[in-house]
């Protein structure tokens, strides 16, 4: 009997072994888990753009005319074929462009067109989200399923400063008006435009959407250094033809808001070999004048003016400088 029960005894610890070293027979030890390699996601690169030499403007060793002269609020004069600085006044300060800012609109959507080679192609169709725009903007009077070519679009923009026009490139650029005007700052940082920021694609009044005189004369430089802009902006009447959303004949007449290129004005100029206008009730009267004398280049950009004193300042401007 003892010995049955030494017995006994002696299977039940032989069978708490296992537990008491910690691990069950049935199951093997855990392999602990490798460790998963990051995931690598290629950089996000940004937008290429057509090399334009900007060269380094620096001040002209004289000023020709004295702030004091000057009745805008803003202004700077440049003869950008010598890189001089002949007039700034407040030209680094920041005031609102209003629809000068179309100069930019213009060289982004043209330099797209230029290397597809669709500047002459109906590419263009007016969408509701393309007229989407403030109730009291200038407008070109396109309508939805207007089919433009890129240039017709240009011309509409340029001369008639239509805002509904100005969208229609946006959405041709980059496929809506948002990501167009994420372009628009790129493009600034690789202009070197500090005081420069951009929230519509067109220049109506935004807190946020800001240049300066000297910054808005950089862009202005660089739609100079293509001509066929420079060929627009300096035409007076431009005569639209295209389909609308029917396939019907539709045809738009369209004037230069910039009365220095209309021979007919009492502001013509004779000087002026392109310009483009401005105005909202914050921003003032603007305006960005590309001037040729003696085969060498100006730029002008008058900001913040009051009624009356655009012009007079132009003039004051040429006969100091040209005569």
């Amino acid at each position: 009997m003892r010995r049955m029960i030494a017995a006994v005894v002696l299977l039940s610890i032989i069978a708490m072994i296992p537990t008491l070293v910690g691990f069950k027979q049935d199951k093997e030890s855990p392999t602990p888990a490798e460790a998963a390699a990051p995931k690598m996601e290629p950089m996000k690169q940004g937008p290429v753009f057509p090399n334009i030499e900007m060269g380094s403007w620096g001040p002209s060793e004289s000023t020709i005319l004295s702030n004091d002269d000057i009745s805008v609020g803003a202004l700077t004069f440049i003869n950008v074929t010598k890189q001089e600085i002949l007039i700034d006044k407040n030209a680094g300060d920041r005031v609102f462009p209003a629809s000068t800012t179309k100069l930019m609109t213009a060289l982004l959507a043209y330099e797209k067109a230029s290397v597809a080679d669709e500047l002459d192609q109906s590419v263009i169709t007016i969408q509701a989200s393309t007229l989407d725009i403030p109730w009291d903007s200038h407008i070109a009077h396109l309508t939805i399923g207007d089919k433009l070519t890129v240039r017709q679009a240009l011309y509409a923009t340029l001369l008639e400063s239509g805002n509904d026009a100005a969208n229609s490139l946006a959405e041709y650029t980059s496929g809506s008006t948002e990501a167009f005007v994420q372009l628009m700052n790129d493009r600034a940082k690789v202009l070197g435009l500090a005081g420069t920021h951009f929230m519509n694609a067109h220049g109506y009044s935004d807190p946020n959407h800001y240049t300066t005189a000297n910054d808005m004369a950089k862009i202005a430089f660089a739609f100079s250094t293509y001509p066929e802009l420079v060929e627009i902006a300096g035409t007076y009447e431009y005569k639209a033809e295209f389909d609308d959303i029917d396939g019907n004949d539709k045809r738009r007449w369209w004037y230069h808001l910039g009365s220095a290129v209309n021979e007919r004005s009492i502001n013509y100029s004779k000087y002026v070999t392109a310009t483009k206008t401005g105005y909202t009730d914050e921003s003032g009267y603007t305006m960005v004048f590309i001037m040729q004398h003696e085969e060498e280049t100006y730029i002008l950009v008058t900001m913040q003016a009051k009624s009356g004193q655009t012009f007079p300042t132009m003039r004051l401007v040429e006969e100091t400088a040209f005569q």
